[in-house]
């Protein structure tokens, strides 16, 4: 089970695989979260330049969720700035 390996979320969004070891040793410690919790992560506290690490995808799916209306052909920074409010 120790070399099990997992997909988890990076505190900036980005997805990595790890073990399973690694991660309870060293990663969750770090802010890492289990692929499966990634829709807990909340794009609202982070920075610009950490929004730019995201994928549009992923800024995509949370304004959706958080009922914020965004034109399906925005740019990354378009969605960015109406995550930090700009």
């Amino acid at each position: 089970m120790a070399n099990e390996f997992i997909d988890v979320v990076r505190p900036d969004g980005k997805t990595v695989t790890v073990t399973q070891k690694a991660f309870d040793l060293v990663y969750k410690k770090e802010k890492y979260t289990l692929v499966e919790e990634k829709e807990d992560v909340d794009y609202f506290t982070q920075s610009r330049e950490q929004l730019e690490k995201v994928k549009n995808d992923d800024l995509k799916d949370f304004l959706t969720k958080e009922e914020i209306d965004f034109d399906a052909k925005a740019t990354k920074d378009d969605l960015i700035s109406l995550i930090v409010g700009e």
